[in-house]
Formats: structure tokens, sequence, C-alpha cells
């Protein structure tokens, strides 16, 4: 029956002609197809009629719809989905390369550590955007990840293979979905699971690349594996791979917790950990922060491609900076304009560009009285050695939270630069923190927002550490509140212990572009808190780093219609778009340090008469979480003189 529906030819949905079967699972079967509408190649995944329940129908549709906004550059895209002949599909990115199953079966014994931790560093950072979107994937297996141009990693079936948006109704506890050799504890005894369901499988696809095996197998029987997750602990990664570095095989035994409260809360956190691992690794500086540059306009020999009476462009400075080519007047009744900008990446050196961002950073400390006392001498400890790691001239406070807020240090409503007088002074503040019995996490955070908007640094952050839920306020309250300060700084969240929300501390780190983690015991003696606490820190020198967005804003009646990059190989970014404004959309783009690249877009304009200077966009390139807060790295306005006005 399948082969009868299935055949090279057959129009699917009117629209799409099947070339040739890709590949066959349990699931149903992939396709390629040409789409003549857009002139592409695509996938097709067929599901198997005898799946297609009404439960399944009903949850298969729901879910591809929210699968289709996620736009993100290692998730593969959803463009279409549809039923013909008692079989559900999804129309996807065809991608060309091998998936990570195929690369393991020809390096049995693990592949190098740096492109081990590099390949789940992208994919941590693929699960850290669909979380944020309350996606979870369900099935993360080396075979749902594949290998592209670049040694870039796509994820994918997160429309087929188990997937459940947070809020459905639609997931049933008690059902199975995933593969036995990666599937979470929670996972195999059918509870309802998170994202720590799927860092738990990319630690297991982590232990694979490195040992060219997953920590626990089938051997012929899932139900025994299923156990083994359980109940069985999981050996050692460096006792099968002697040699790694001790945080990698720390990191990997966090992720395979049996408790998924004993895992990281944040895919985001992992991927910075893993992308810190690989840079040490090679031995190269993690992605420093870009300095804001100034802005010249295009000029050079060619008069079509000038600003008329426009200064030629300034030195160039660290960070990026921007230059269009485009006709030097508009035509009045022109409906169209299609520019050409090119953005280049200075590329100066780490340790120039690290100075050259100014900082400016607000701990804030809620301890409950329940928190054991070594715990509390604990933080106090890492809060001090973390103020003793900052560079100097670092603007900064200490606040302590209670059901309101106040400063421990200084002793005013304001910030302090870093030296060595202001350090031992806030040292000694810490004596000072007291228990509390009650938080208000929005009240913290509109402090901060107090503390930080008098400063005008390039970075602007915030860490929370607490061991206590908010009760203190209405979730409305908080609500506001990061609603307000969305966009002004970034807020990183360590709870101590387990006696904290999740969900509640994840919109924080989600509204404000953090990252969240869970500390336990760090009263340990060999616990990495302290360590952890510098480290994080530290991360804030790299708030303008690698992942960027070409930001491009019209004016009301006009659309973008379509955003192509031309080098170093063309390639149409249109699709993976989305809007973070009225008449704004941002693109996510890679523009390597000390290198160029050329990006086209078509604009259509609105009609009517124009002023004698129309400016027909606003462009600018912002940097993304994890690393970024959404801050605007370079700006290029394009005024176009109108012919003949």
């Amino acid at each position: 029956m399948r082969g009868a529906l299935n055949v090279a030819g057959t129009h699917i949905g009117g629209r799409y002609r099947l070339q040739a079967l890709l590949g066959r699972g349990g699931m149903g079967e992939v396709w390629r197809a040409h789409d003549p509408r857009l002139d592409r190649e695509v996938a097709i995944k067929f599901l198997f009629p005898h799946l297609a329940d009404g439960h399944v129908v009903d949850r298969f549709h729901r879910e591809a719809r929210v699968t289709a906004r996620l736009r993100h550059p290692g998730i593969t895209h959803v463009f279409d989905t549809g039923a013909q002949d008692g079989q559900l599909h999804l129309v996807m990115e065809l991608l060309d390369g091998r998936n990570l199953g195929a690369v393991l079966r020809e390096r049995t014994s693990g592949l190098p550590v740096h492109r081990a931790v590099d390949l789940a560093a992208q994919v941590a950072a693929a699960l850290s955007y669909a979380h944020r979107a309350d996606v979870v994937h369900r099935d993360i297996k080396p075979a749902n990840l594949v290998l592209v141009a670049g040694d870039r990693v796509k994820v994918c079936d997160f429309g087929i293979a188990g997937f459940v948006h947070a809020d459905s109704g639609l997931t049933r506890e008690g059902s199975l979905m995933g593969t036995p050799d990666y599937m979470a504890p929670e996972q195999c005894q059918g509870r309802r699971v998170d994202g720590r369901a799927d860092l738990y499988a990319l630690g297991c696809v982590l232990f694979a690349l490195l040992t060219g095996r997953p920590p626990f197998t089938t051997h012929g029987d899932f139900r025994v594996v299923m156990m083994d997750h359980i109940h069985t602990p999981p050996p050692r990664l460096a006792s099968l791979r002697p040699g790694v570095p001790v945080e990698l095989d720390r990191l990997v035994s966090v992720l395979l917790a049996k408790d998924p409260r004993d895992r990281p809360a944040y895919a985001g956190a992992v991927a910075d950990r893993l992308r810190d691992l690989g840079s040490r690794r090679t031995g190269t500086a993690p992605s420093a922060p870009r300095r804001i540059s100034a802005l010249p306009v295009a000029s050079g020999p060619d008069p079509r491609y000038a600003y008329a009476d426009r200064p030629a462009p300034a030195p160039a400075v660290p960070g990026f900076t921007m230059e269009a080519h485009h006709d030097e007047f508009l035509r009045p009744g022109a409906t169209e304009v299609g520019p050409i900008v090119t953005v280049t990446s200075a590329g100066a050196a780490p340790d120039e560009t690290a100075a050259a961002a100014p900082r400016a950073l607000v701990f804030l400390l809620g301890l409950s009285e329940e928190l054991p006392e070594a715990d509390f001498r604990a933080v106090r400890t890492a809060v001090g050695s973390a103020v003793d790691g900052l560079d100097e001239g670092v603007s900064f406070a200490v606040v302590a939270g209670s059901d309101h807020a106040r400063m421990l240090y200084p002793d005013t409503m304001r910030l302090v630069r870093a030296n060595a007088e202001t350090k031992a002074e806030a040292r000694a503040a810490l004596a000072g923190l007291e228990p509390i019995g009650a938080a208000a996490f929005g009240r913290w955070l509109r402090l901060a927002d107090r503390l930080l908007a008098a400063h005008g640094d390039a970075v602007r952050a915030a860490i929370l550490l607490m061991d206590l839920t908010s009760t203190a306020e209405s979730a409305e309250e908080l609500a506001a509140v990061l609603a307000s300060c969305a966009g002004r700084f970034s807020c990183h969240v360590r709870g101590i212990g387990t006696n904290w929300e999740a969900a509640q501390v994840a919109s924080i780190t989600t509204a404000l572009s953090g990252t969240m983690d869970i500390v336990m015991d760090p009263s340990e003696p060999a616990s990495p808190f302290t360590a952890e606490l510098t480290w994080l820190v530290d991360r804030t020198r790299q708030a303008f780093a690698r992942d960027l967005a070409l930001r491009i804003a019209v004016p009301a009646g006009s659309r973008v219609r379509f955003v192509r990059q031309l080098t170093p190989s063309v390639e149409d970014l249109t699709g993976r778009g989305y809007q973070v404004g009225p008449g704004t959309s941002e693109y996510p783009v890679e523009v390597p340090d000390g290198e160029s690249r050329d990006f086209q877009f078509l604009l259509d304009l609105p009609p009517g008469r124009r002023p004698d200077e129309f400016v027909a966009a606003e462009l600018g390139i912002v940097a993304l979480p994890p690393y970024g807060d959404g801050q605007t790295l370079a700006r290029l306005p394009l005024p176009l003189p109108v012919r003949g006005c």
C-alpha cells in the first residue's frame, strides 16, 4: 500500500513532485521532491497511515504549526504540512549531508575531542532556541543530527520524531516517544518531560561522539537499556576515553544525571560551557565582545555607489562596519529598491575588544533561612571571589534581596568602579548578608534596572543567586517588570539547591536573555561553584559575540520581499527571518572575524509622494542570545534622495 501511494512522479498537494525515495524508518518515508512554485528541492516526510489515528492527527497538525515557527540555523526548517491518501506529511528543508550516526559508523572509536565538543555545542545552541519557544524534541540521537557544509549540524525531526508544545494537552502521560539508547530515565518511565530530557539525550550523544557508543546499549532488548537508563550509573567518560578534559568528563556526568533536577536547567548554559571547553582545547580564545563601530557610508570611484555630499568612510575600528551599494537616486514613482549591503568584522585582538567593552554588573543575592549555614558561607565566599576577579574599572554593586531589596554594597543607590579598595569594601560588606524569609524577584530586578540605567556601559548584566521561589509578589507584577526590563540588561540565574521553581526562573532568563543553572551543595570541597561563578562574571565580557542577526526596519507601508547572502555563496535567508517589532525583522547571519559578507535585499516601497530624502530602511547588526542581549553592534540608515525633487 505504501509503495502504491508514494512513487516517483506523484504530485503531493497539487504542488510537490516526488523524485526519489531517500529513506524509510519505523514511522514513515522521506522523499526528495521538487517545488515548482519556488523552484527548489525539498524533503517530504510521510507518516505511515496505520500511525495516523485521531490523536496523532490532532497532535501532528498542531505541533507542525509550532515547529514551522522555529527559525534557527541549527534546526531544519519546516515549510508546509498536509495529508494525501491517508498519509500525513511534512515538507521540509532538503539537507545535503550525512547524519552523525553514519559518521560514527566510520569512526567506531569516536571523534577528536575538539570536534565532538564543537558539534555538541551546536546542538545545545539549537535546543536552547527551541526550548525558549517551549518546544522539546524528545528524540535527540545521532541519526537526527545532520552534518552539512562547513561542519555545521542541523537538528532534524522536530516535526514527527516526538516533540511537545508546553501547553499542548495532546501529549499524554504514559506514551513513549524516543530511541531507547538515548532516552532520559523519566522518558523511559512514560512520565512527562521537559527540556532536561533533551539535555540527557545530548549527554548520550556526546558520550557516543567521544567513545563510539552511547553509555547504555540495547543488545537486542530495548527493555534492558531502558532499565539501565533508570537504575544503572553510567560509565565515566574518562574510563573509556582517557585524557578527556576533567571539565568535559564532569559535564557529561551531570548531563547523564538520573534525576532531571540534577541536570542543567538551561541548554544555553550547556552550549556556553561546551564552547568554552572547545576554545581552551584548541588553544583559541572564546569569542570576545565587539566594540560598536563608527558607521561610515560607502563611497568609491563609481558615483552610482555613493551618497551625494556625504563624507568618506572613517578609518576602520575594532568591531563591525556596514556599507550600502545602490543607485544614487530613487525615481519618484519607484515601487521597489534592492540595495547590496557589505558587513565587515574587523577582527580585532580579543584582549583589545574585551578591554574596550565597558561593563556594569549587579549581584542579586537572596538566600533563605532554610539554606544550610555551610552553603550560605560558600555563596558569600564565591561572590567575594567573583568580585575579586572583576576587571579594573568595571561598574558593580551587590544587592541583598528580601520581600523587597536593599543595597548591600555600596550603601547608596549607585554603582562603583572596581579597584583594590572597592573590592575589599565589597568583601567586607558581604559579611552583613543575612538569610531571608520571602523573595520578590521582580522588585529585585527593578532595583537592578535603576542601578544599570544610569550607566551607558556596553554590557549590562545582573547575576541572581537564590534558593527559594518568589512569593512576596504576584505573577502579574513579575511579568510586568520583565516586560519593562527586556532588552535593557541580561540576567543570569543560579539556583542554590532545589527549593525553587524552574519555570519561574526560566521566565526571567527567557525575558532577559540570560542563562539558568542549578548549584548543588556549594559547600562541598570539590564544588566548582566558585570557579563557575567567576566564569559567569568573565562571560559578561562576551556579550558582543558570535550569534548575529541582520536587522531590517522599514517604514509603514514597506515590506521586505527577500533577503539573500551573496558571498561566499548565494543563500536565501528570507525564510529564516522573524519579526521582532512593527516593520522590523531579523535574519541570522554569520560574519567571521576579519571577513566580509555581502547581502542583498529587495524592499517593496509604499505608494505616494515621498520626502526629498526618503529613508527606505534602517539596518543594523545585532548580537543574539546566548552571548548577546540584542545589542546593536552597527547601524546604517538607507536615505535615498528622490530624483527630480
